[in-house]
C-alpha cells in the first residue's frame, strides 16, 4: 500500500499540477496549466515514459539531496524581460513582448561585469541547499561558454568568458552538486525553419514577427535537422568534457522531429559522466521525474522525483518581481520531503550578473529555519505505508516531524502568494497515527513539550497560536526505539 497524508484545502492548492519545465509567469487571470502545456508542446516536453534511475553508487546523492537550488540567466535579463518566452506572439493570448531579432540583439549588451557565481552559492549552501542547476543554454539559443559549435555564445560576444567553469567551480568549492541546464530547443539555430506564432490557425511567423512568405523543402528541412542535431550533440559533448566532474544533467524539451536519442545516446552520456543523473525530457527516459509549478500528486515517491518552481512569479530575473512568502516556500519544500521528492527552488540573476538583494535575505530566513528545523528534512524519508498524518510528516529511525503550515488568503491560489496574503496564527491540532505511544513530543525549534492525547494508536497534539511562527512550525515526536 502506497502511503498517503491527509490532505487538507489549503495543502491541496499549495501542491496542485503540472509537469515539465517551461520559462511561464503566473499572472493574475492566467491559468497557469493551459500556459504551461501551451509551452512544453512548443518544446516537445512530455511525461517521462521509462523511469529506471542510475545504479551508480557516486549517484545515489540525489534521492536525499532535499534542496536544490535552480538559476536563470540569459541576455533577456539586459532588459529584465522573461527568458526565450517573450519573443513567442500568442502565449497566453497576448502579443509578444519583443521580436526575435530583437531579443537576440540583447547578446550585444550581456555584460555580467559583477557574476559572482560564489556569492551565490556560498549563501545557498549556508541556507541548505545541497545541489544548484544553472541555465547554461536556455531556448533563446545563447550559450553561456564559448561554445564551437554554433555562432550565438559567450565565443562571439563577451570575448570568449567562460560563466559556466565559473559557476562549476564556484559549485565544487561550496561543496554543492554541479547541475547544468540544457535545452535542446535552440530558437536561434532554428530561425528561419520555426514559427514564432503561438496562435491557432494563425499564419506563421518569422523572427521579425512578420508572417513568413515562403516554406522550406523538405530536403531543407532533413538538412537542417542534420546540422541541428550536430551542433546540440556538439555542445553536449563540450558540457559533459570540459568541466570535470558533473552531477545532474537537466535537459527541457527536444529538437523538432528528432529523437534524442538519435542526437546523444544516453550510453554516449554515460560514457562520458559515468554517474551523472538527468531528467527525461530529451530521451523519454530518464533517472528521475519532474513537476513543475504544482505537484499534481499526494502519494510518496515510488522512484526518484523533484518538484521545481520559483521565488517569484518568474522564472528568470524580470524587473518588478515580487518575492513569494517564505512561509509558503518552506511549505511547499518538506511537502516535496514528506513524499520523497526533491524541491528545486528557483532565482533569476539580473544582467550584471548578481542575484538581487532579496534573494539573500530568503536565504538568510531559509537559513536559519534549517538550523533550528533542519533534523526534520536532512535525511528523513516519507512516513511508512502503515502512518498517516493530518499533515505533511516525515521519520527518521524511532523520530517522526509534523509540519504546520501557516495559512494564506485564498488558500494560496495561483502561488500568488506574499507577506500580505499571510493570515493570523491559528491555533492547530494534528495528528499521527499508526504509532506506538510517544515518550515525548515537542516544538523542535524551542524545545517546548507539547500537550497531546494518544488513543487506539493515534496521536493528537495541540499547538497553540501563541506557538506559531510565520514560517512552518515543527512538532518532534519521539518514539521508543
Amino acid at each position: 500500500m502506497t502511503h498517503r497524508y491527509l490532505l487538507s484545502a489549503t495543502l491541496f492548492i499549495l501542491c496542485g499540477s503540472i509537469f515539465g519545465h517551461a520559462a511561464d509567469s503566473i499572472e493574475s487571470g492566467t491559468n497557469t496549466a493551459t500556459a504551461v502545456k501551451a509551452e512544453h508542446d512548443a518544446i516537445g516536453n512530455a511525461p517521462i515514459t521509462n523511469q529506471n534511475h542510475t545504479l551508480n553508487p557516486d549517484a545515489q546523492w540525489y534521492p536525499e539531496a532535499g534542496l536544490g537550488l535552480f538559476i536563470h540567466l540569459g541576455i533577456a535579463s539586459v532588459k529584465g524581460i522573461n527568458i526565450s518566452w517573450s519573443m513567442r506572439d500568442g502565449l497566453n493570448g497576448k502579443p509578444a513582448q519583443i521580436t526575435p531579432n530583437n531579443y537576440w540583439n540583447l547578446a550585444k549588451d550581456f555584460n555580467p561585469e559583477k557574476y559572482d557565481p560564489n556569492k551565490w552559492l556560498k549563501a545557498a549552501k549556508d541556507a541548505g541547499f545541497v545541489y544548484a542547476v544553472l541555465t547554461t543554454r536556455h531556448h533563446e539559443g545563447f550559450a553561456l561558454w564559448p561554445s564551437d559549435y554554433g555562432d550565438f555564445s559567450t565565443k562571439n560576444f563577451m570575448g570568449g568568458r567562460d560563466l559556466v567553469k565559473d559557476y562549476v567551480e564556484a559549485c565544487r568549492s561550496n561543496g554543492l552538486k554541479v547541475g547544468l541546464y540544457y535545452s535542446p530547443p535552440n530558437w536561434y539555430y532554428d530561425r528561419d525553419f520555426m514559427n514564432f506564432s503561438m496562435r491557432k490557425n494563425a499564419p506563421p511567423l518569422g523572427p521579425d514577427l512578420q508572417p513568413r512568405t515562403s516554406q522550406k523543402t523538405p530536403e531543407e528541412i532533413a538538412e537542417h535537422r542534420k546540422a541541428y542535431s550536430a551542433m546540440v550533440r556538439g555542445q553536449l559533448e563540450e558540457l559533459l568534457t570540459h568541466y570535470g566532474k558533473i552531477d545532474l544533467l537537466w535537459f527541457d524539451g527536444r529538437i523538432p522531429g528528432v529523437n534524442g536519442e538519435d542526437v546523444m545516446p544516453i550510453a554516449r552520456i554515460h560514457e562520458l559522466q559515468p554517474s551523472i543523473v538527468m531528467n527525461g525530457r530529451f530521451h523519454g527516459q530518464g533517472d528521475f521525474i519532474n513537476y513543475e509549478r504544482k505537484l499534481n500528486t499526494t502519494e510518496v515517491a515510488t522512484g526518484w522525483a523533484e518538484f521545481c518552481n520559483t521565488w517569484t512569479a518568474y522564472w528568470p530575473y524580470v524587473i518588478g518581481q515580487k518575492f513569494r512568502e517564505n512561509g509558503f516556500i518552506i511549505g511547499q519544500y518538506v511537502t516535496c520531503r514528506s513524499l520523497n521528492i526533491n524541491y528545486l527552488l528557483d532565482v533569476g540573476a539580473m544582467s550584471d550578473g548578481q542575484l538581487p538583494d532579496e534573494v539573500y535575505k530568503n536565504f538568510a530566513v531559509m537559513g536559519n529555519w534549517m538550523k533550528a528545523n533542519g533534523e526534520s528534512v536532512k535525511g528523513t524519508k516519507a512516513l511508512s505505508p502503515n502512518e498517516s498524518a493530518n499533515v505533511p510528516a516525515t521519520t527518521s529511525g524511532s523520530t517522526r516531524y509534523l509540519f504546520a503550515l501557516p495559512k494564506f488568503k485564498n488558500d494560496g491560489a495561483n502561488d500568488q502568494v506574499y507577506a500580505s496574503d499571510l493570515l493570523p496564527a491559528e491555533d492547530a491540532t494534528l495528528t499521527l497515527s499508526g504509532i506506538s505511544k510517544p515518550v515525548s513530543v515537542k516544538l523542535l525549534a524551542d524545545g517546548s513539550t507539547l500537550n497531546f492525547t494518544y488513543a487506539n494508536g493515534t496521536l493528537t497534539v495541540q499547538l497553540p497560536a501563541a506557538k506559531r511562527t510565520p514560517l512552518v512550525d515543527v512538532v518532534r515526536v519521539a518514539l521508543n526505539p
